[in-house]
């Protein structure tokens, strides 16, 4: 027995890994084909890698973006990362570590292949007046291997590691701190370019990017554990309690309370439940009881039995 579980664990681990390889790998083919050849901003440290980047692109290359926007960011993240570590645990550190590292440090290989064999110059030619494809593009692939790494209690950078920690206390989503950092960096990547009609075009197509990213990273992270809080007060509680145990194994919460309008004694029963098991739970409801009255929220995170671990366990 012992075995079968350390087995299944060492399995998990296993898998959570891959996953974030495979996250990591999607975001730098985001960033090398579509954002870094066209000079587009990201915002966070990475962002603050491309703007230093582009500095010394401007000064010593011509205008190209040298392939060292990873190795900059990798540098910044480390100072984010030694508190992360503190707050979210070490499990969350050894994770983002590797996912910083992999993607840093790809995203600069993949983006020297690409200039070395002149596919960035066609890239560029290809999609230098379709900016608003690279911004969309880019923004589905690397919001989508974000919210795997951050799936698997990872992340993917110094400035996500910091919405992390702000979901953890302040119960912020991850992307709207995101979204107000990136926000910050764009304005500062403005002033990067000398020609500010050009500086203009290139910060506007890169908030669009920024804000794709964001709700990608939100619809797919909340997608992986979409659960809802159900609110059931009901004068039929036994029949309710009893169909949600044997339909849909789900626990709950029985508290008795009184109308506030009417004073009549009446049940409250919380339950959290998938939302694909919304449905059976709606009909079972009110098949129980038709008089009841229901109410669903969603929610964004669920923690204990059944459910996610908590954070850093």
């Amino acid at each position: 027995m012992l075995m079968t579980e350390t087995t299944t664990n060492s399995r998990r681990e296993l898998i959570s890994w891959l996953l974030i390889t495979f996250g990591i790998l999607l975001s730098a083919l985001g960033y090398a084909i579509f954002i870094l050849p066209l000079n587009l901003f990201e915002g966070g440290v990475t962002g603050i890698g491309i703007i230093v980047a582009k500095l010394i692109g401007n000064a010593f290359f011509a205008g190209k973006m040298p392939p060292i926007v990873g190795v900059i960011a990798w540098i910044l993240t480390l100072a984010l990362f030694a508190v992360a570590v503190r707050v979210l645990g070490k499990s969350f550190g050894a994770k983002s570590l590797y996912a910083t590292t992999l993607l840093y440090f790809s995203m600069d290989i993949i983006l020297w292949l690409l200039q070395s064999s002149g596919y960035a110059d066609r890239i560029r030619e290809l999609l230098g007046h379709e900016l608003l494809v690279a911004a969309i593009y880019g923004a589905i692939l690397i919001g989508a291997g974000m919210a795997i790494v951050f799936n698997q209690g990872a992340a993917t950078g110094g400035a996500d590691a910091l919405a992390q920690m702000v979901r953890k206390f302040k119960h912020i989503p991850v992307s709207k701190t995101i979204l107000a950092i990136d926000t910050v960096v764009l304005f500062i990547g403005f002033f990067t370019f000398a020609d500010m009609m050009t500086g203009f075009k290139t910060m506007m197509y890169s908030f669009i990017f920024v804000v794709i990213q964001a709700k990608t990273l939100d619809t797919i992270l909340n997608g992986f554990s979409a659960n809802n809080l159900v609110t059931i007060i009901t004068g039929k509680p036994e029949e309710i309690k009893q169909a949600i145990l044997a339909e849909l194994a789900r626990g709950m919460t029985v508290y008795q309370g009184q109308g506030g309008y009417t004073g009549e004694r009446r049940t409250t029963i919380y339950t959290v439940v998938s939302k694909r098991q919304v449905p059976t739970l709606r009909k079972l409801v009110a098949q129980a009881d038709p008089d009841s009255f229901v109410i669903v929220q969603a929610t964004e995170q669920v923690y204990g039995n059944g459910f996610e671990k908590f954070p850093g366990l």
